[in-house]
């Protein structure tokens, strides 16, 4: 098998496909991706749980992708010419992965709470202010009556005056996300050389997909033995703790959330806050395949980030609100990121410009034109497509009477949290990278205060939430992903670029769609489980903003606070340039001051232990062995685990949840 009989460093070879991308296979995921998110929205929003989209590798698209695996092979046997081929599979695995990306709950789900929570919650709320005459009126609803069926349920989305309120605040969302993955998607196509084919990262994310849709000699996949073996572990333990959850006469098995917390109750040690214990096999698995010293880092820091709290305690500090300011530390150090990433790659980017620069001379040779073509686009309309997309962002942002330089500044910081996520995932693969609470709206109120904002500034930043509450579902790193394995599949690369402009589009619709379509079902308010969770904590900041409570001048502690997580990145960087073996891995100071760390960071320490047991005793070839094993792990809790969630969908009752809280 190609990826499990070489090292974790190298990918499947390419192969030629008997299809590419075809029609087919796009029609029929056009299909299936507004079904798809709205299960998303039920697991996620509705029954609160399981929560695929907030792992890195979501694992409803692994669940889908085995039912079309198990259709696929009777045809394949009895009528070989309908068969599914992997280029074709791989589309429809990236359309899911999109429309899964849009529908999650850190995407168009927090634009849905938003649109319409503060004309409906207003009256009880008197302290919001004048912010809400703020919002620009093509982003919101404010009529309360089209209103009610969205939040109380009972009514439904398909009235005239229900669709003609919604659809102006849908297609002016919607324009916004679409601007900025014209900006993601762009970049994608300037870096996707420079990582792969000049840095060789190893796009950890794609290797499960590639494997399980591998043609010929790859369907030893699932002839492995331990590939099974670590299948029937999760699924087992999925299954045992499904009926558990439903017949609570049957123990469960303490594979979840163990909150240590409670278990320290005197000061210091009570500031350690929320530390759970959880053993997901899926979370094991997805993290044998870092680094051993990402693995390390990244529980590591965790700890160090725990004691950081503990000292601040100890020390009476915590008499300052948010000290020690982590995710301030954590934002200094996607900067740091960024800007060494930029310098590692500067003579091709340096080289793009250059081309560009000669193409508006008309002196770019045919094999510069030659060098965008394995891309989809060329190089030179890549940086047009980033520049208009980041044009009509300006523009948006003087439509919504925000001031130029506060745009600026929020998409200067925006940036860097896209581009540094993509590149985690190409280079590590690790199991989560939320960045929760980094964003703009967060970070730029502390560097300037809310002083030097106008209203309606402030306004945007209140709206912005759900572009910048979290990055664990970002379709950037799905689509340079998808790119990647049209690469190594050879796979239309052209057409596949345009499957993934033509499934951003039909994704952000059918978000909206699967939404609002049970929302006036059941009521976000009503029988939802987090219909209005994000928008409160949103409104509850602005709460804050408009009583001149928070934010009110430079906070030049935060400010210090993300300075010293930029130096402590170039300061690790360098010193894992100068010295062959240094443990300490900046990208996992980055991954471990944010939310999702706390779900994973055990499996991650219980991993880094195998992994180094095996290495140190088995050495590469144990380890080679052994990888299909741990695939298994994350194939049987994704397939078990959405089953239930399946099962949720189909009898409207909730159902066991395999990762989240």
């Amino acid at each position: 098998m190609p990826l499990l009989s070489t090292t974790s460093a190298a990918l499947p070879p390419p192969s030629t496909s008997r299809k590419g991308v075809s029609v087919r296979a796009v029609v029929l995921g056009a299909f299936l991706t507004p079904l798809n998110a709205f299960w998303v929205i039920r697991m996620e929003e509705v029954m609160l749980g399981p929560f695929p989209s907030l792992l890195s590798i979501f694992a409803n698209c692994i669940f889908l992708l085995c039912i079309l695996l198990a259709v696929n092979h009777p045809l394949h046997r009895f009528a070989p010419r309908f068969a599914f081929s992997q280029g074709e599979l791989l589309t429809l695995y990236t359309m899911l992965a999109i429309s899964t990306g849009m529908a999650g709950q850190s995407g168009l789900n927090i634009v849905c709470g938003m649109i319409g929570h503060g004309a409906w919650f207003a009256p009880s709320h008197g302290d919001w202010g004048g912010f809400l005459n703020a919002f620009p009126d093509w982003l919101v609803i404010r009529d309360r009556e089209i209103l009610r069926g969205h939040f109380l349920g009972n009514s439904t989305l398909y009235r005239g005056d229900i669709l003609r309120a919604w659809m102006v605040p849908v297609l002016a969302w919607s324009l916004l996300f679409n601007l900025i993955l014209l900006v993601g998607y762009s970049i994608n196509v300037l870096v996707r050389r420079q990582w792969a084919d000049h840095e060789h990262l190893t796009f950890p994310v794609i290797w499960l997909p590639l494997e399980m849709t591998q043609e010929g000699k790859g369907t030893a996949f699932f002839q492995n033995r331990w590939m099974w073996a670590g299948f029937i572990i999760a699924g087992g333990l999925n299954l045992w703790n499904g009926f558990a959850f439903l017949y609570p006469s049957i123990p469960s098995l303490p594979i979840g959330i163990i909150d240590l917390k409670p278990m320290f109750t005197t000061k210091p040690w009570n500031a350690i806050d929320w530390t759970p214990m959880t053993l997901y096999p899926l979370a094991i698995g997805l993290s044998y395949l870092l680094p051993l010293d990402l693995l390390f880092s990244c529980w590591f820091f965790y700890l160090f980030w725990k004691g950081q709290r503990i000292f601040v305690s100890m020390m009476a500090w915590d008499t300052t609100p948010d000290m020690p300011f982590i995710p301030e530390q954590g934002f200094g150090c996607v900067v740091g990121l960024l800007l060494y990433y930029l310098w590692s790659g500067r003579q091709h980017y340096a080289a793009i410009g250059r081309s560009v620069v000669r193409a508006f001379r008309k002196t770019e040779s045919s094999q510069e034109n030659e060098k965008g073509a394995n891309e989809g686009i060329s190089e030179r309309t890549a940086v047009w497509g980033m520049l208009v997309g980041l044009a009509g962002l300006l523009l948006f942002g003087v439509a919504a009477k925000v001031a130029w330089w506060v745009t600026v500044a929020f998409l200067a910081m925006y940036l860097p949290l896209l581009v540094v996520v993509t590149r985690v995932r190409a280079e590590l693969g690790a199991p989560v990278h939320d960045f929760t609470f980094m964003g703009p709206d967060f970070m730029l109120p502390r560097i300037v205060g809310i002083g030097s904002l106008r209203q309606s500034d402030l306004a945007f930043l209140s709206l912005s939430y759900p572009l910048t509450y979290s990055r664990s579902n970002d379709t950037m790193p799905i689509a340079l992903e998808s790119q990647q394995m049209a690469q190594r599949r050879d796979l239309n690369p052209r057409r596949m670029l345009a499957v993934i402009v033509f499934s951003t589009l039909i994704g952000t619709l059918s978000a909206f769609w699967a939404y609002e379509h049970q929302a006036y079902q059941l009521g976000t308010a009503a029988k939802w489980h987090a219909g209005t969770h994000f928008a409160q904590e949103s409104f509850e900041r602005m709460a804050g903003w408009a009583g001149g409570t928070k934010d009110v001048s430079p906070n030049s502690s935060a400010t210090l606070a993300m300075g010293m997580g930029l130096v402590t990145t170039l300061a690790l960087m360098s010193l894992r340039l100068r010295y062959l073996g240094f443990p300490l891995h900046p990208i996992g100071y980055a991954l471990s001051s944010a939310w999702a760390i706390n779900l994973t960071w055990l499996p991650m320490l219980i991993a880094w232990v195998v992994k180094g047991l095996v290495l140190r005793y088995g050495g590469s070839r144990l380890y080679r062995l052994l990888i299909p094993f741990f695939l298994g792990l994350v194939l049987g809790d994704c397939v078990l685990g959405c089953g239930w969630g399946l099962v949720s969908l189909i009898l409207n009752v909730r159902t066991y949840n395999f990762f989240g809280t």
